[in-house]
């Protein structure tokens, strides 16, 4: 099933719509997410999704990780987060 999801990305002003495929990894909806927001934030840094509060395992999929549609994702650098690291 296609999901249309909100992505944010640390040090960007704007939230971009991805089109992503529930059965996708958590890393390519990373990757694509990166490549949407390349021309006005560096996004080279290891980062860590997050996704209602929680770190996820990037080899987890969109079904395992419980996304619905239109639901908001951040990506942030792995330098701190405060938020929960147990994953889904």
């Amino acid at each position: 099933m296609q999901l249309p999801l909100y992505g944010f990305v640390e040090g960007d002003t704007i939230g971009v719509l991805i089109m992503a495929d529930d059965g996708e990894s958590v890393r390519s909806l990373a990757n694509k997410l990166r490549a949407a927001v390349s021309l006005r934030v560096r996004t080279d840094e290891d980062m860590d999704v997050l996704y209602r509060g929680m770190v996820l395992d990037p080899g987890f999929t969109l079904s395992q990780a419980r996304f619905e549609p239109l639901q908001r994702f951040d990506l942030r650098r792995k330098n701190g987060v405060s938020e929960s690291r147990n994953t889904r």
